[in-house]
């Protein structure tokens, strides 16, 4: 019973990332079409792969770098999910 309990809980895990993941799609895509703009790319990052012009990422928190383009421009963008105050945009 304790093996079932511990696969049941990483599935459970697996699917909340995902849908997480899923969430921050959908806000940045909705975010540049606000602004009149395509999306490009977006990535996530981390400690190893640099995390922008944030200072602190805490637990729970995800950082994307995106890149998009408004009237023709390609320009770059930051975004920082999770924490007390919300979400952080940085266009």
């Amino acid at each position: 019973m304790d093996v079932l309990g511990i696969l049941l809980f990483i599935i459970i895990g697996i699917i909340i990332y995902f849908a997480r993941s899923e969430s921050h799609q959908d806000s940045i895509k909705s975010k540049i079409d606000s602004l009149g703009g395509h999306l490009i790319s977006y990535e996530r990052r981390n400690f190893f792969t640099g995390i922008g012009p944030f200072m602190v990422v805490g637990k729970g928190r995800m950082i994307y770098r995106i890149e998009y383009k408004v009237n023709g421009i390609k320009k770059e963008g930051w975004v920082r999910f999770g924490g007390i105050s919300g979400t952080d945009w940085r266009m």
